[in-house]
């Protein structure tokens, strides 16, 4: 029988965690959503961009859990959009990267995020044009290695603007916030590194379930990086919003 269609229990795995994907950031969503009313209006903004977050990727998940199947069939999966993924972190990483500029004190927070969002534009635009590529091209291509590299240049620079500036930006949080967002920059960080790995799966000439398995660990970094994220960001803001309120109640 052709390993193409046979039968595999990683295949349906992936398939089914498209399905609570969905789940995850629909109710990421409405979650966002009603904890904007536990903030201050300096801070709700961050459940604002935390909700669109998530809600732009729950739409695009629910397109693309109808077009991955659930069969457990690689031949089934294997006509996944890609394209799907991408418009998906073009709208959506952005927004993280407001949010995390949101909860700092910084005076130039329109240029801070202008910085931010260029690079990340470049790096996603990047890969979807390298991974295009590659994909035509059955494995790894001059353009694609290209495009690994830019893609790894503007996330370098989005590292350095958010360990720099923003960095001292949140300077005069006190120790304990302080510690949070730190360990928000080093989360995204860490969980962001997943895909250019992800990434260089079909670069290396990758195929077959290592594509569904690559499918599957995009789909944990994306519950992780958005709804995870978001929450951790929430909390933050709510301390900051506790902060605003006992600063004002001192001034009374």
């Amino acid at each position: 029988m052709d390993a193409q269609t046979t039968f595999s229990l990683l295949t349906l795995s992936t398939q089914y965690m498209f399905h609570v994907c969905f789940a995850g950031m629909l109710a990421g969503a409405i979650y966002f959503h009603m904890e904007r009313n536990n903030l201050t209006p300096k801070y709700s903004v961050v459940a604002s961009l935390s909700m669109m977050v998530v809600a732009i990727a729950a739409i695009n998940y629910s397109y693309m859990k109808s077009s991955v199947g659930l069969d457990g069939q690689y031949s089934t999966f294997s006509v996944f959009p890609t394209a799907f993924r991408y418009v998906d972190w073009l709208l959506t990483t952005p927004l993280i990267l407001a949010t995390l500029v949101m909860l700092t004190h910084s005076q130039n927070k329109v240029a801070l995020s202008a910085k931010l969002i260029i690079a990340d534009v470049i790096m996603i635009a990047a890969g979807y044009i390298g991974e295009v590529d590659i994909n035509s091209a059955g494995g790894g291509t001059t353009t694609g290695w290209i495009c690994f590299l830019i893609s790894c240049v503007a996330f370098a620079y989005i590292l350095v603007v958010i360990y720099g500036e923003l960095a001292q930006a949140a300077g005069d949080m006190p120790d304990e916030l302080r510690g949070t967002f730190s360990f928000l920059q080093n989360y995204i960080l860490i969980v962001w590194m997943v895909y250019p790995l992800g990434y260089m799966a079909p670069l290396l000439g990758y195929k077959g379930e290592l594509l569904a398995l690559r499918e599957l660990i995009y789909c944990i970094a994306d519950l992780t990086a958005k709804v995870g994220f978001g929450m951790l960001a929430v909390s933050l803001a709510k301390k900051l919003s506790l902060l605003e309120m006992k600063q004002r109640e001192q001034q009374a």
